[in-house]
């Protein structure tokens, strides 16, 4: 058995996730500064678009339906899972005919940023970019509608998947 394996499964995700979730604090911190708050948002915002594509990635490489508003939350939900780990906790339910509300009571990005001392609103920024990429690339008919933010100070996240024919 090589060095890697005796590290057990669960707890290789679990860094991995922590790691992954921490990365928009430990980027603020090493390049705002340098940058300025615009440029710092905007690139950001097209590295978290790249990682929400990849949301697609891990869909279709397990077969997983992507052919309605709940099937569509439920594959981004489990992606965003397999990314941030065990911490992300969701709930999922039909709020209208081809329209799906995602419901997310556990946070990574939002306990990272609390253990780290950073503003929980810095989470906002990579978490719509990586929403906003990985929704349309599951399926292109649809679209994520933020409705709350727990790095926005609400109790959970809601975001609407909704089918783009319905506006």
């Amino acid at each position: 058995m090589n060095q890697f394996e005796r590290i057990p499964v669960d707890v290789r995700w679990k860094l991995a996730a922590q790691g992954f979730s921490a990365l928009p604090f430990a980027y603020r911190r090493a390049i705002k500064d340098v940058a300025g708050d615009h440029l710092y948002n905007e690139v950001e915002r097209v590295v978290w678009q790249g990682f929400g594509r990849e949301a697609g990635v891990v869909a279709h490489a397990f077969g997983m339906p992507l052919g309605n508003a709940r099937e569509v939350a439920e594959a981004f939900a489990v992606a965003a899972k397999v990314f941030f780990g065990a911490e992300y906790r969701y709930e999922i339910r039909n709020s209208a005919p081809d329209e799906a509300e995602l419901t997310i009571r556990g946070c990574a990005m939002v306990k990272r940023a609390k253990e780290m001392g950073e503003d929980p609103f810095a989470a906002c920024n990579a978490c719509h970019a990586f929403t906003k990429a990985a929704i349309p690339n599951l399926n292109p008919g649809y679209a994520p509608k933020y409705q709350s933010g727990i790095c926005a100070g609400d109790s959970a996240c809601s975001i609407l998947v909704k089918s783009l024919d319905r506006g």
